[in-house]
């Protein structure tokens, strides 16, 4: 379909706007409402046009989403047979794009119930969450905006959007006083930049450890398996996006190390195991003071026993090594 033809087609349809009667309704939504697969993967979402007028002969909705996330592998016409369909994928803005399908019919009129405006064959790129939001005049301008019309002129509608979720992502969440902070991630982070794992801690330091230089260095990104000083000026709580891990491998240096844990609690010696160490410490956020695990020391004298997913942990170890922790 030549798409002014089609363009031009949707206007003449949609000249003026009408309002609706407290019973009518106009709605835009997916379904399901919420999907997900893995990466490299499909899943099919239908995008939904549910009216209950009996008049409808166009219909169009601009689906704004992350590329880096999910990708369209097929977008195809629902039902029924609209006499025009057509669709088109833009940029929007520097790190999105969407989408704007659209259909007509000058011969034939459609209604009520549910009308399926596409089919869409959804392809997980990468592990993360992407809206499917609907976009209004405001983000994609008057001439791609969603909106549904009949013989009566532009109905007014409501929209309700989804999302997408590639690979297992779930939310970590922790309470952090204020002060220093000795934490780890047991999620390996949707984004992993020191900003975007902390977007929810006010903060105006994160320190890790170079067990190598021996000194603290300002930390750039947060990864699995290490564990960072956080100065929160203000007590709150601690939001992240990502997969849990379920095993973590840190290569560690004679002499202190920082480190972290899978996401599962665990003994100390179960997350050692034959590691040589002297000694493993904890961080009391509370009191702000040091607690400490000593292998060689009678159960009585232990400051805590079981090592946790979110702290981190100081290990002063015997000789260079490999710890590697697997959850149970």
């Amino acid at each position: 379909m030549n798409k002014l033809i089609f363009g031009i087609m949707l206007v003449l349809l949609v000249l003026f706007v009408v309002p609706a009667a407290a019973e009518d309704y106009n709605k835009f939504y997916f379904v399901p409402e919420d999907s997900s697969c893995d990466p490299g993967n499909n899943v099919t979402v239908w995008v939904i046009m549910n009216t209950s007028y009996t008049d409808i002969n166009a219909g169009q909705a601009s689906i704004i989403y992350d590329p880096s996330v999910v990708s369209l592998a097929l977008i195809e016409e629902g039902t029924p047979d609209w006499y025009m369909w057509d669709y088109h994928i833009y940029d929007y803005g520097t790190n999105l794009k969407y989408v704007m399908i659209g259909a007509a019919d000058v011969m034939s009129t459609f209604g009520p119930g549910e009308l399926q405006l596409a089919k869409l064959t959804l392809h997980g790129e990468a592990i993360g969450i992407s809206a499917l939001h609907f976009g209004n005049e405001s983000e994609v301008g008057s001439d791609h905006l969603t909106q549904i019309s009949g013989q009566g002129g532009i109905y007014p509608h409501t929209t309700q959007d989804g999302t997408f979720t590639c690979g297992g992502v779930q939310t970590f969440t922790k309470s952090l006083p204020a002060g220093w902070n000795l934490i780890s991630l047991p999620f390996e982070a949707t984004d992993n930049s020191t900003s975007a794992v902390l977007s929810t801690v006010t903060q105006n330091a994160v320190k890790q450890y170079n067990a190598v230089t021996k000194q603290f260095v300002d930390a750039v990104v947060m990864d699995p398996g290490t564990g960072y000083f956080v100065h929160v000026t203000t007590a709150g709580t601690w939001e992240y996006t990502g997969t849990p891990e379920s095993s973590t491998t840190t290569e560690m240096k004679s002499g202190l190390n920082m480190i972290g844990v899978p996401n599962c609690g665990m003994s100390v010696s179960a997350a050692m195991g034959s590691t040589d160490y002297r000694y493993a410490a904890r961080w009391n956020a509370t009191s702000q003071s040091y607690e400490v695990y000593n292998p060689a020391a009678p159960a009585a004298f232990h400051g805590f026993t079981t090592m946790e997913p979110g702290e981190g942990y100081f290990v002063s170890a015997m000789s260079d090594s490999t710890l590697a922790v697997t959850c149970p």
